[in-house]
């Protein structure tokens, strides 16, 4: 990822454009967000690029610090927008980065990684391919 950021930099990028697609509500203790940022995710080609958790969730998930991926950012705070924002920037500021970074809305968001799988995905296709429930436990059963 660091090469990407270089390339970024040194391509003028000075504000990193970031979202999640959860939905949180501002105040929220125990947390986690997946963060896409379009440009990073579609160069190293990553279904999302960073997760924001609150130290409270990580507990819930019996999770320790010392034992998460490089991408994984840990803070104690409950959730906002504002929060997730600093946590990446303070992630970035931590290996030598000076962006800055913009909360988008999902709608605003080109979309990337999993959300723009989403996104593509023919949803009335899948509905119409899906086999119903009740056919697969009656299989089950009789095996």
């Amino acid at each position: 990822m660091m090469k990407v950021l270089d390339e970024l930099w040194q391509g003028g990028h000075e504000i990193l454009d970031i979202y999640y697609p959860e939905e949180i509500s501002l105040g929220e203790e125990e947390w986690s967000v997946d963060v896409y940022q379009d440009e990073i995710n579609e160069l190293y080609h990553l279904n999302w690029t960073w997760t924001v958790t609150s130290k409270r969730q990580l507990e819930i998930d019996g999770e320790k610090e010392d034992d998460l991926p490089d991408w994984i950012v840990v803070v104690e705070e409950p959730f906002s927008d504002e929060v997730v924002c600093k946590s990446i920037e303070g992630w970035l500021r931590d290996r030598g980065y000076k962006f800055g970074i913009k909360m988008v809305s999902l709608e605003q968001a080109r979309g990337s990684g999993l959300v723009k799988a989403l996104r593509e995905m023919d949803i009335e296709s899948e509905k119409r391919d899906a086999v119903p429930m009740e056919k697969v436990m009656k299989e089950l059963r009789k095996k």
